[in-house]
């Protein structure tokens, strides 16, 4: 899978307010970016130049109907990922691999060879600019495993960012090793740079490039 350039992609943390979370982040020196129209938003991003973004995530906002066609079509291993995030209430809730290429053709037939169930989407949405951004995800029905997206078309990653508080990026993530199929991580991310899994479940935390600073001590404020 090396060829398939496989990386860190993101990291979820789930607040229950979204507009007072961007608030706190933003006086704390971070540039944060609404996913969509801020009065319809449940997500904001923090970006840096390179390496592993930060997602604040309120929640989907789906509809009931929505969800029980997912359930209808197939889906409820999504709504139990999802189900998993909203238990946290506060707190980091998941974290994601991202391939480089505009797809995730390789990654799909590398699960169906191995008979590892997983839901693929489409994904798309508006950003604040009015722009439409289109990827690839692919869910695992293991809601333990970290789940993959294709890269951003177009890709909205700023060439040039400086926070105020002069954080320029994410220096590892800390997961829990209990329940993750380490092997077929190993599999897929040889090169395992930025993470470090640790006992317990889950994403942990997240460390930032020479800073103390942390998002979850920012939001609980």
């Amino acid at each position: 899978m090396q060829q398939n350039k496989i990386q860190l992609s993101h990291v979820l943390y789930r607040v229950e307010e979204l507009h007072l979370a961007v608030r706190k982040l933003r006086d704390a020196g971070f540039i944060i970016e609404y996913g969509t129209d801020p009065v319809n938003a449940y997500n904001a991003f923090i970006w840096f130049e390179n390496g592993v973004f930060i997602e604040i995530y309120h929640n989907s906002g789906l509809p009931f109907y929505t969800k029980w066609m997912m359930k209808v079509l197939g889906y409820q291993p999504i709504l139990e990922r999802m189900k998993e995030w909203e238990k946290v209430g506060q707190g980091w809730c998941e974290w994601a691999l991202e391939s480089t290429m505009e797809n995730l053709h390789s990654e799909k037939e590398f699960f169906k060879k191995r008979n590892i169930p997983f839901r693929f989407h489409k994904a798309k949405r508006k950003d604040v600019d009015g722009n439409i951004l289109k990827w690839d995800l692919l869910m695992p029905d293991d809601i333990d495993f970290p789940f993959f997206m294709s890269a951003y078309v177009p890709n909205p990653k700023p060439k040039e960012i400086n926070h105020p508080n002069g954080i320029t990026g994410v220096k590892n993530i800390l997961v829990g090793a209990d329940s993750l199929d380490t092997h077929l991580l190993d599999q897929l991310l040889p090169a395992q740079g930025g993470l470090q899994l640790i006992p317990g479940k889950g994403l942990q935390t997240v460390e930032l490039i020479e800073s103390d600073l942390r998002i979850e001590d920012i939001l609980k404020r």
